[in-house]
């Protein structure tokens, strides 16, 4: 009977260690301002660093996890930093999968005075994380851990489009990556990357072929940035994981 209550005890201790969304709000207000405030510091440098021309990364600390619940990696487009305060919905500008703009309005961050003038649609409707959302405090807790961020520069690309029911122009992706150290607001290195479309793919089972290719390409833009940041990240081992 002893050990059936000190185990319910552990178990309870367990089961409540992890705080809800509400309350990694409530005590993390400065935290999550100051994050934004690094991520900032961040994207300024990346306006005026040049293209990355040799690729690798100076890890000054061995600890890039990127195990879901412990990740400490963040990425983001340049182009989305023109209104994080958004949900813009841009392609190819890299994924908003932990929603920045959720995370502003979440916390209640006024990032009004950092817009600068965009023509992207905003899109009301695309939103992943809401403070009852059963995800949302993984999200939350992975904003406020990131130590490093990736910002990914589209420098060149071609869109590729449907010409009939059975074959289709292919398209490209050419830009790089600039890896940060976010405490630190330091460049800690980048790679380049350029993607091409698939050489076949079927197209008769899309009703919007062209919506289709385009995000096609992304997700395999988007792979091959997590593949090369695992080859040049020493305590990555492979590209099974997401930002």
């Amino acid at each position: 009977m002893r050990n059936f209550i000190l185990l319910f005890s552990l178990c309870a201790i367990f089961s409540c260690g992890d705080p809800d969304s509400a309350t990694l709000i409530a005590e993390n207000k400065e935290q999550a301002e100051n994050k934004f405030d690094q991520f900032y510091a961040c994207y300024e440098i990346a306006k005026t660093s040049p293209a990355i021309q040799n690729d690798g990364i100076k890890w000054e600390r061995n600890d890039a996890s990127t195990e879901y619940r412990e990740s400490n990696v963040y990425q983001i487009g340049i182009e989305s930093f023109k209104d994080l305060s958004e949900p813009l919905d841009i392609e190819l500008d890299g994924t908003r999968r932990r929603e920045h703009a959720d995370m502003c309005k979440l916390f209640d961050i006024d990032l009004s005075s950092r817009v600068e003038s965009h023509d992207y649609v905003v899109d009301e409707t695309y939103s992943f994380q809401n403070a009852e959302s059963d995800h949302s405090a993984e999200a939350i807790q992975h904003f406020l851990d990131s130590k490093y961020l990736l910002i990914n520069r589209l420098l060149e690309n071609s869109r590729p489009y449907a010409i009939d029911s059975e074959t289709y122009a292919a398209g490209y992706v050419r830009g790089d990556v600039l890896v940060f150290d976010v405490e630190k607001a330091e460049l800690i290195g980048g790679f380049q990357i350029e993607v091409k479309s698939k050489d076949q793919m079927s197209l008769k089972e899309y009703s919007d072929l062209s919506a289709n290719l385009m995000a096609d390409l992304g997700m395999r833009a988007y792979a091959k940035i997590k593949e090369r940041f695992a080859e040049l990240t020493p305590s990555v081992e492979d590209s099974s994981f997401e930002f």
